[in-house]
């Protein structure tokens, strides 16, 4: 029954991606680009090598920590769509407080980092969180607007007073010593990933495990049954908030920590909304969010090899990505409506 249940459960995200991948195919070709020579080099790029697809996993890491950040939120029937400016301010609080400690010993230095980066991710999360349970304001368009707080935050601090010296706008490097190393020399797969993969070993022992998970899957599947089971709903909400702007904190935090070394101006732009994507097409579990952010990991190295050996413009690669957004979507927005509108009913 369990084998039946999980083949059922990837059949949708699975037959999503053959009609993305075919619709894709048409739009490949109305552009005067042959397919089978686009997605070929789509898979060489992306997996086509040992060191394509440690470049796959590179990506991987701040997709999977907003696919587990969409998750949380979406687990408790919240959509927050401010996953960006989560990012955003945990990369800032990262790298601040990074400069700041570099007295500090390899390890403790990371953990305090991280540490910084989840406060300010979570405390960001949890403004919306807190207007929507005590304001009733929409958290749509709180966290949308928090989005744009961040991105500007972010420009004025590293165009201004925490600006490097140079023209470009980013903030001062971290010595070299104190950014995640390489797991084995000579890999671009650094610790980052390590962490990332712990972090969805984490998620999937808390939601299979704990009170607080299950409070958490209740609210979300129906949230006056659970109020009337003795959920508190309000305390369960702004607890899935801050989780989830948390784990999106600690995306920015890994950027800067493995990757840039340091804010540099636009490093975020898109992992959030990708982020939603993920934890859509991998059902809100933890396993299917790891092997969402493969694919889009695989996307984004495989773009390049498209772009650069036969000509094909990155830009239909996010074609892509939008069909298969779509494609998920389509049929858990007509299971949404229905349930709706069976309550109306009753």
């Amino acid at each position: 029954m369990r084998i039946k249940r999980a083949l059922e459960k990837m059949s949708v995200p699975l037959l999503s991606i053959l009609i993305a991948m075919l619709a894709g195919s048409a739009v490949i070709l109305v552009c005067g680009y042959s397919p089978i020579a686009a997605y070929s080099s789509l898979l060489r790029g992306a997996f086509g090598s040992f060191r394509s697809c440690m470049g796959t996993l590179e990506k991987c890491v701040p997709l999977i920590f907003c696919g587990l950040a969409a998750m949380a939120a979406f687990k408790s029937g919240i959509f927050n769509i401010g996953l960006e400016g989560q990012v955003v301010v945990g990369a800032i609080a990262y790298i601040l407080t990074g400069l700041q400690t570099s007295f500090l010993p390899m390890p403790l230095h990371v953990l305090v980092c991280i540490a910084s980066a989840m406060l300010a991710g979570g405390s960001w999360a949890l403004i919306a969180g807190m207007m929507k349970v005590f304001c009733k304001a929409n958290e749509v368009v709180s966290t949308i607007m928090l989005n744009y707080i961040a991105l500007n935050l972010a420009e004025y601090l590293f165009s201004g007073p925490f600006m490097a010296e140079g023209t470009i706008p980013q903030s001062e490097a971290l010595e070299p010593e104190k950014m995640l190393p390489a797991i084995w020399t000579g890999s671009k797969i650094t610790w980052a990933f390590a962490i990332a993969c712990g972090m969805i070993l984490l998620t999937g022992v808390f939601y299979r495990y704990t009170v607080a998970g299950y409070n958490m899957i209740a609210a979300g599947d129906n949230d006056k049954a659970a109020e009337a089971g003795g959920i508190r709903m309000n305390q369960t909400r702004l607890m899935s908030m801050t989780m989830s702007g948390a784990i999106a904190g600690m995306a920015g935090g890994m950027l800067v920590a493995a990757t840039y070394g340091r804010y540099v101006i636009g490093m975020s732009a898109g992992y959030g909304f990708d982020g939603m994507a993920i934890a859509v097409l991998g059902q809100n579990s933890a396993v299917g969010v790891f092997l969402s952010s493969i694919l889009f990991g695989g996307l984004r190295t495989g773009s390049l090899s498209m772009a650069m050996f036969e000509g094909i413009p990155s830009e239909l690669v996010s074609i892509l990505q939008g069909l298969i957004i779509l494609t998920v979507s389509a049929p858990l927005l007509i299971k949404s409506f229905r349930v709706k509108s069976r309550r109306k009913k009753r």
